[in-house]
């Protein structure tokens, strides 16, 4: 959803309130949910206020997403929450060369905009992404499949032993030996 600059009023554009609540399902479409296999946006909000060709965004999300477990495969769901603020700058505008700069905390939260006005959906893309677990587990104990049997152990014991496995490569061992 593109919001131009001209469109937000001095006291800030609330998006989801003027635009409608039955669009934010539709904004995470498109989207790699990596390592998900699917993401879907519950609730956002979204404010953008505009100030001295800045603008500045505050706003919150609550998504679901649906998974396997990555030791176990059994099927997840997570909820994912986050509060973020953010700043965009027009790209047109004058920055300091980049060996001279020094960034502090709250320079990451910085972006920049084409200077007529911001694609909504990409702030929410992003921040979203940020939330995404680098691995999804559907719980911290969760005691995986044996390499050896392949039962799950979260289900049930095996009787192997640790070591027990022969490795991905054990195969090579075998190429070196027959080769001299």
């Amino acid at each position: 959803m593109y919001i131009r600059v001209s469109e937000i009023p001095g006291g800030g554009l609330d998006v989801f309130a003027s635009r409608g609540k039955a669009s934010i399902p539709h904004v995470l479409e498109g989207m790699d949910p990596a390592p998900l296999r699917e993401v879907r946006l519950v609730d956002a909000d979204l404010l953008l206020t505009f100030e001295g060709g800045d603008i500045w965004i505050e706003g919150s999300f609550e998504a679901g997403g649906e998974g396997v477990c990555d030791r176990c495969s059994d099927p997840v769901t997570l909820r994912l929450a986050k509060a973020f603020q953010t700043f965009l700058t027009p790209k047109s505008r004058d920055r300091a060369p980049a060996g001279s700069v020094e960034l502090h905390e709250e320079d990451l939260d910085v972006g920049y905009y084409d200077g007529t006005g911001v694609e909504t959906n990409d702030i929410l893309w992003e921040q979203v992404a940020l939330e995404l677990p680098m691995r999804v587990v559907c719980s911290e104990a969760c005691r995986g499949i044996c390499p050896a049997c392949g039962k799950n152990r979260n289900l049930e014991e095996c009787s192997c032993v640790a070591g027990e496995a022969k490795g991905s490569f054990e195969i090579l061992k075998n190429l070196k030996g027959k080769k001299e």
